[in-house]
């Protein structure tokens, strides 16, 4: 009879020991499954922290390049400040020069109303002249230089008079140019 409460008393310490040790093992066992699952959303967030440091660790070279941009834009383009109508007046006045030093009659010129191309307003220029095409090769050359950008878009010409072997061929040119402004 001994022995069976020997065993008897082995059974209940031991039972008492797991009752008491269970809500430990149970609270081990639910942090170390969150610490996991922790762990696998650190790893996901890891590479974007890294990119995101790398793009804070080049921030002086992203607005240095952000400076240049808009230099480069303010060449190309007209800016947002100045009103559709007074770019387009002024690419108008740029145009008629460039084309009355190389010689050539201006027969027209119209400022067509603009349209929306992206994030700029595209403002379109109706161009007649008259004379030789050495001078309208001069007034074309003379454009590339220009700024804000004057885009040729599009050029006919077509010859005036009959056509004499002896002498320079007078010339009739259509020229379609645009200008862009941003928006």
């Amino acid at each position: 009879m001994k022995r069976l409460t020997f065993n008897r008393i082995h059974f209940l310490q031991a039972a008492t020991l797991l009752a008491l040790l269970l809500p430990l093992l149970v609270g081990a066992y639910i942090v170390w499954t969150k610490h996991q699952r922790l762990e696998g959303i650190v790893a996901d967030f890891e590479p974007r922290y890294a990119r995101l440091q790398g793009l804070m660790d080049r921030r002086a070279d992203f607005q240095a390049l952000e400076v240049k941009a808009n230099e480069q834009l303010a060449r190309l383009a007209y800016p947002k400040a100045q009103d559709v109508a007074k770019s387009g007046n002024d690419a108008q006045q740029r145009i008629r020069t460039l084309f009355a030093e190389s010689r050539l009659d201006i027969i027209s010129i119209q400022v067509l109303p603009p349209k929306e191309a992206g994030k700029f307003d595209r403002i379109s220029i109706n161009l007649r002249v008259e004379g030789d095409l050495a001078a309208m090769q001069a007034a074309l050359g003379r454009l590339a230089g220009q700024s804000p950008v004057i885009v040729l878009d599009s050029m006919a010409f077509q010859t005036i008079g009959a056509v004499r072997p002896a002498s320079i061929q007078r010339l009739g040119g259509q020229f379609t140019f645009s200008v862009f402004r941003v928006r």
